[in-house]
């Protein structure tokens, strides 16, 4: 018998199946983010290069992949948080056109969590911050675990279950820093 997980995720990819289009790494026309929680600031905050397979006018970012960008991070940081969600609502402004060949920062937080729903925001924006390209906000619904273990096959479905009691009771604190 495996011992249990003492250490809360860090990584998306932890848990989401290897086809998934944001962070699957076994899907050659996905995105292959890699949704990387740090603990010290309580948000997802990591790198992404867009190819320019994912151009919408020449040289710069279509507006639905930087959608589903900035939803997978959202949702992403959902999972470190301890919960497994579905997309509610989203919104996004879309400041500049987004470079496509450049390496930019994505960034997703935790603003409050209500009844069965968390709250969250997220900017993209060039490496040093200076420049903003989408800022945006989103609700997610928090879904039973039992449609979790009914999605996921495999070895993965014990780990995803220890690893979602691990991030909520190590991460449970996050939600005392915000507005609930």
């Amino acid at each position: 018998m495996s011992s249990p997980i003492e250490n809360p995720s860090r990584h998306g990819y932890e848990i989401h199946h290897d086809t998934c289009f944001g962070c699957g790494k076994e899907n050659p026309l996905g995105l292959i983010a890699d949704f990387t929680f740090h603990d010290e600031t309580g948000e997802v905050n990591f790198t992404y290069n867009f190819k320019k397979l994912y151009n919408g006018a020449p040289g710069f970012v279509h507006g639905g992949i930087l959608s589903t960008m900035l939803d997978e991070a959202m949702g992403g940081l959902c999972f470190h948080l301890g919960y497994i969600v579905m997309t509610d609502t989203m919104s996004f402004k879309f400041h500049k056109a987004t470079p496509v060949e450049t390496e930019l920062l994505i960034r997703a937080w935790p603003i409050k969590k209500a009844k069965r729903k968390v709250f969250l925001e997220c900017e993209l924006t060039s490496l040093n911050g200076e420049i903003l390209y989408v800022k945006g906000e989103g609700a997610f619904h928090i879904l039973p675990p039992r449609f979790f273990s009914e999605k996921l096959t495999g070895g993965k479905i014990a780990i995803a279950n220890e690893l979602l009691s691990v991030n909520k009771l190590k991460r449970a604190h996050l939600f005392d820093r915000i507005e609930t």
